[in-house]
């Protein structure tokens, strides 16, 4: 269906969607070498941090002091070079290192930099370029810690959702799906196989960036429609089905051979056991129709939360990537007003 295929394609291009399988397939990059990157920043926060303790500037502490410009200087050079890892990390070789030591670093180091700032400061914030420069400092840590948790624990949703299988194979399957179910309501009526056209044409995959976000998708209009019309078809089968099988009760008893008026009589019920017959297999079909479209709903409403675990696993980078341009950007402000206007 035309819907499907745009999905596909739009999939296939998604950023998230393409690094989702590279991530499980190796070492976790929290965990990398026995979470060296954790106990090398660890042991960095405790240096600095008793470093810190035991300066004790007359003027206080401050960006100002010997210790202030070090961390300064320290915390500068790692935001250069963490944003200089966002961007080359995507053509990293094993000849430079495996991706997961680079992740592994840039988490990590990422936090560290959150303590540097903070003391480069020295607890002095106001309304100036000083104080942008470190909120879009905390804003990008922040964003960066919600990539390293989602990276961590989406993957894993992605794929016990997909129970082993594919997205593209789902999608697949939804076809198949909705060619059974119209093969199925071919047999059944005219007005079945229009019912059944009809939800396919409301089949909803995706939907607004807030609700592929929130996985609050909005259920299309067709459901209850759907529901009435085959809760409609199984009351008129149910109701041929009984009357047929009551029939041959009526008529246990031996009954005198019919006269040549009643010929016509006879033809009738004839007919009617036909149609009762005709009725019990369209009941039938029907049930498989009803079974059809229920797991087509149970797969669309997967492929749906694929959607949504997909889109939070990406999402953190239409904020993390501007947020560091503009930190960047007031960094280089913040280092030249202290060197020139100071």
């Amino acid at each position: 269906m035309a819907t499907v295929d745009r999905l596909r394609g739009l999939l296939r291009a998604s950023p998230g969607g393409r690094r989702v399988e590279k991530l499980q397939a190796h070492e976790s990059f929290f965990t990398w070498r026995r979470s060296y990157y954790l106990k090398l920043a660890l042991a960095l926060t405790v240096a600095i941090s008793l470093v810190y303790l035991v300066h004790d500037p007359a003027e206080g502490p401050s960006g100002s002091t010997w210790l202030g410009y070090g961390l300064g200087t320290a915390g500068a050079g790692l935001i250069v070079w963490l944003s200089w890892l966002g961007v080359r990390k995507r053509s990293f070789t094993t000849a430079r290192g495996p991706i997961q030591g680079w992740l592994s670093a840039h988490v990590y180091l990422g936090l560290l930099l959150l303590l540097i700032g903070t003391l480069h400061t020295g607890f002095q914030l106001g309304f100036n370029i000083h104080t942008l420069a470190y909120v879009l400092m905390v804003l990008v840590i922040a964003s960066g810690i919600y990539g390293a948790v989602a990276y961590g624990v989406l993957p894993a949703r992605i794929t016990l959702n997909r129970k082993g299988g594919e997205l593209r194979s789902m999608l697949v399957e939804i076809e198949k799906l909705n060619d059974t179910a119209l093969s199925l309501a071919d047999r059944i009526d005219p007005e079945a196989h229009a019912v059944v056209v009809r939800s396919i044409a409301k089949i909803r995959l995706g939907g607004s960036a807030w609700e592929q976000l929130t996985g609050r998708y909005r259920s299309s209009d067709d459901a209850r429609s759907l529901d009435s019309f085959f809760a409609m078809k199984k009351q008129q089968f149910g109701e041929a089905v009984g009357a047929a099988r009551a029939r041959p009760q009526a008529q246990s008893k031996p009954q005198p051979p019919p006269a040549a008026g009643m010929r016509s009589g006879t033809t009738m019920f004839v007919i009617d056991h036909i149609f009762d017959r005709g009725s019990d297999k369209a009941a039938v079909t029907l049930n498989k129709l009803l079974q059809v479209i229920a797991d087509r709903k149970e797969l669309v409403e997967r492929v749906n939360v694929d959607i949504t675990l997909r889109a939070r696993l990406s999402v953190w980078l239409y904020l993390h990537v501007p947020l560091t341009v503009l930190l960047l950007v007031a960094l280089l402000a913040h280092v030249l007003s202290v060197f020139l206007l100071w």
